[in-house]
């Protein structure tokens, strides 16, 4: 049963993979490459090269990878730069043999607003299924994991997004267009919204702390009717120096009001605290081993 599931959580992972790195190649050279507008990171770079070098994006994007993928390969050694490397050769091919076979279809659309907002989506979509895989579309991706484990207190997203603004500069001074590159930073906050609902809106939970004089019925109605984790915390009021137990509740938002009418319907007076909590580990949530991305 053990290697059954493994072997299913593989084929998933790649499967995830293959369908990621292919949106992502979608976004690119569909919505963002024939308008000139940059996608930020080494597909940035290639995008601004391929003005000047008788190769495709694709082409470009592989071979600038390279030196990266092998400096990361040596590094790191471990799943990840495999399933980088898989990604990278996936989504290069596809940008290449796309424009190639349905140039008719390319660009979906002229208008520069609906190519940003639209390639920036499509784009965060095929990332975010990529990292959930475990791998990356290589480039930046692989350097920012290089300065990661120098300067801990950076933020991938941080750095992803001063590295991709750095290359739309690069391609607004190439072009000599200030609107592209406006544009280029709007596909840049929209892959960034999207990467995060993707990725970690799933991981969005309400946490929930609860005063009341009916707490035995509040606790075992979340516990029963909605399959809610409870902890009571012994408390004591600063004014009237009496003893109380707190009921302290995780959950997912999409049972946030069958919470609060549970809570209503034992306790009209109960006192309650609602606040959001943006990743929770643990039974029922993220496991503390799983990969950060």
């Amino acid at each position: 049963m053990l290697k059954k599931n493994l072997f299913f959580d593989s084929f998933k992972d790649l499967l995830m993979l293959v369908i990621g790195s292919i949106v992502y190649a979608l976004g690119v050279c569909l919505f963002l490459d024939p308008n000139h507008i940059s996608p930020g990171g080494v597909t940035g770079i290639a995008f601004i090269l391929a003005n000047f070098l008788p190769m495709d994006i694709g082409l470009i994007n592989l071979i600038i990878n390279i030196p990266l993928f092998i400096l990361g390969w040596l590094r790191f050694h471990d799943k990840f730069i495999a399933r980088t490397a898989v990604a990278l050769v996936i989504s290069s091919f596809v940008m290449d043999i796309i424009p190639e076979y349905a140039k008719d279809y390319v660009p979906i659309t002229h208008d520069f607003a609906i190519a940003s907002i639209s390639g920036g989506a499509v784009m965060a979509v095929g990332l975010a299924l990529v990292y959930l895989s475990g791998g990356s579309t290589g480039g930046t991706d692989i350097l920012i994991k290089f300065l990661r484990q120098k300067y801990l207190h950076l933020k991938t997203g941080t750095l992803s997004f001063l590295l991709d603004c750095i290359i739309g500069s690069i391609s607004v001074l190439v072009f000599k267009n200030i609107d592209l590159g406006l544009y280029a930073i709007l596909t840049l906050v929209v892959s960034g919204v999207v990467i995060d609902r993707v990725l970690y809106g799933g991981d969005e939970a309400k946490l929930i702390y609860v005063v009341s004089d009916n707490n035995e019925e509040i606790s075992s109605r979340l516990l029963d009717e909605l399959e809610i984790g409870v902890t009571i915390i012994k408390g004591k009021g600063a004014y009237t120096n009496l003893e109380k137990d707190i009921i302290m509740c995780a959950f997912r938002k999409p049972l946030y009001q069958k919470v609060r009418q549970i809570i209503k319907q034992a306790d009209p007076n109960a006192f309650v605290m609602v606040t959001s909590a943006t990743e929770i580990f643990g039974l029922g949530f993220k496991d503390h081993f799983a990969d950060e991305l």
